[in-house]
């Protein structure tokens, strides 16, 4: 949706009861940032010997990719973005969905599975690193999923309560079956979409990440119904940052997240997932504060990321993907930490100008 004053300019205001959150879009584009510098840290890092002592690769790895708004907030986001949106009717989700998971395994073949691919040829033998490129489920099959589930949540008439209280049983489910193998790779792939065996068959697995979703079409909803949204985020802000306070403390103290089985990331657990909500409903209350000090006209690039998040992220993919696999896999190069945060830069530069281009194409052709 783009809510525009005149001449394209954005109004200085935190979107109407049914405009757009721009606050949910400075929270998408930090977690474009986090992306785009924990990204290249952890694909260029793991070529230098003894990587995972490396202080700059933990931060990338554990703090920026994980614990600071990345990909929970990207899924919180969605939820919230799903009720907001014009487009969704239960068969809008569910066409949405069916063209997500497919686009994830596009961005597979075209990000790694090509090369991956062309070495397999070249050496004669199909690696375990060629089927991991081209079939292993990540965000984009996950948020797919996501979609079709919520669409068809919609035709069963099941509102946002019931929807937060199947994800937690799925969550619980997916948190305790976590880590199986069915001894076939096949189906491991096909299982890994749902329930996490390990990051070889699955990442962002749709019984342990719709939690996020849910809790998204909650607050969403909650929103859309309430007229006093400074007392809202005011006591949103002071929730969320106890809980905040309360779950880093306690992770500092335990372990990164000590509440999933395993320490897992990719095993989010309902418990997890409620320390890893209070970092994303902190953020979200003080860029709504922030706003309204602000206006968003002066946020225009971040706001244009996050209409542009899923092209951004494919784009960005298969940069890193071509350079990683040509320079690092192939040509033996490994880069030193200086470099990787100047390609990082340049990355977001590039992909969010790429992203730019592509949507004025669309729109040229749709006009």
């Amino acid at each position: 949706m783009n809510h525009t004053g005149p001449e394209g300019v954005l109004p200085d205001n935190n979107g109407s009861i049914h405009g757009r959150q721009y606050n949910l879009d400075l929270l998408k584009a930090t977690a474009i940032v986090c992306m785009l510098i924990c990204h290249p840290i952890i694909r260029f890092g793991e070529y230098r010997s003894g990587y995972e002592n490396d202080f700059l690769y933990f931060m990338a790895d554990d703090i920026i990719g994980d614990y600071i708004v990345a990909a929970h907030g990207f899924m919180f986001a969605m939820g919230v973005g799903m009720v907001f949106s014009r487009k969704n009717t239960a068969k809008d989700m569910i066409r949405r969905g069916f063209k997500l998971f497919l686009l994830g395994y596009v961005l597979n073949f075209f990000r790694y599975g090509i090369y991956a691919l062309g070495y397999a040829i070249m050496t004669g033998g199909f690696s375990l690193m060629a089927q991991d490129a081209l079939f292993c489920p990540d965000i984009l099959h996950f948020a797919g999923l996501a979609f079709i589930a919520t669409g068809v949540f919609m035709k069963l008439k099941l509102k946002t309560v019931p929807i937060l209280v199947i994800s937690v049983i799925l969550s619980t489910i997916g948190a305790s079956a976590a880590f199986y193998d069915t001894g076939n790779t096949v189906l491991n792939y096909v299982c890994g979409a749902f329930i996490f065996a390990s990051e070889d068959f699955s990442l962002f697995c749709f019984f342990n990440w719709y939690i996020f979703v849910a809790a998204g079409l909650l607050f969403g909803t909650i929103l859309q119904k309430t007229q006093d949204r400074d007392l809202l985020y005011k006591r949103l802000l002071i929730a969320s940052g106890t809980v905040c306070i309360i779950y880093v403390a306690c992770s500092c103290r335990f372990g990164a997240f000590f509440l999933s089985k395993g320490g897992e990331y990719y095993v989010a657990s309902p418990p997890e997932a409620v320390g890893l909500l209070s970092i994303d409903f902190l953020v979200l209350s003080l860029f709504y504060f922030l706003l309204q000090k602000t206006g968003a006209s002066k946020f225009r690039i971040p706001i244009e990321m996050s209409k542009n998040i899923t092209s951004i992220y494919v784009i960005h993919w298969l940069i890193l993907g071509f350079t990683e696999s040509v320079c690092c896999y192939m040509l033996g190069i490994v880069f030193d930490y200086p470099f990787i945060l100047a390609y990082g830069a340049a990355l977001m530069v590039v992909s969010f100008l790429l992203a730019r281009l592509y949507d004025r194409f669309k729109r040229a052709r749709r006009s």
